[in-house]
């Protein structure tokens, strides 16, 4: 990939305090370039979490902690995914709380409401009137034979979704021309085990494919 290509809506907004926060670039080359991927996942994620911490707060209060930590755990992955490397930590530290029953939970929690709000603030300003990324002056590669199976595939596992499992069986001769078959065999491996995160970790690295 060559350094010629237009900078998107947001790489232009995003200052050095913003960048801290979101580290857009690094969540850029997680989805190989595709800005207009990445600018959709962003949007996804403020929808997703314009709550703040209040969900996890309910489960917590209701006696759920399983839910809790299903939901900490699908945080964490979103958070990384779009490179919001603090939120990612934070939600980490809370779901090994919940798993191991430590009784920091409710400190965690504490210490991550302020991180997800401050993340939510950022994407409001980054995405507040926003046009559409122009069309890149490079080519992708394989990844832009099918861009909305990729991005499918990306929202079912930042959600948790069972059907990721199902996508990845239907489109697999699609997904291993994309991925390269070492990393579809990752991502397929992780997500036959609800790993999520894992298969979101395994879609994070450069592929041999790509």
């Amino acid at each position: 990939m060559t350094e010629d290509y237009i900078p998107s809506a947001i790489e232009l907004r995003a200052n050095s305090a913003a960048r801290e926060v979101v580290a857009i670039d690094d969540g850029i080359d997680r989805v190989m370039g595709d800005r207009d991927l990445y600018m959709r996942m962003l949007r996804r994620f403020r929808k997703d979490y314009s709550g703040g911490d209040a969900p996890i707060r309910a489960a917590l209060a209701a006696g759920d902690r399983a839910l809790a930590h299903r939901m900490s755990h699908t945080l964490k992955g979103a958070a990384g995914m779009i490179g919001a490397r603090t939120l990612h930590q934070q939600a980490c530290a809370l779901e090994t709380a919940l798993r191991t029953a430590s009784g920091a939970e409710t400190a965690q929690l504490d210490g991550l409401a302020p991180v997800l709000a401050q993340a939510i603030a950022v994407l409001d300003h980054l995405l507040d009137d926003t046009p559409a990324p122009p069309v890149l002056a490079y080519a992708r590669g394989a990844a832009s034979a099918d861009p909305a199976l990729l991005a499918n595939l990306l929202d079912l596992l930042m959600s948790g979704d069972g059907a990721a499992v199902d996508l990845l069986e239907e489109s697999e001769a699609s997904l291993r021309m994309i991925l390269g078959d070492a990393q579809f065999e990752e991502v397929a491996a992780a997500a036959n085990e609800f790993d999520y995160e894992r298969a979101l970790g395994a879609l994070h690295r450069p592929g041999n494919g790509r």
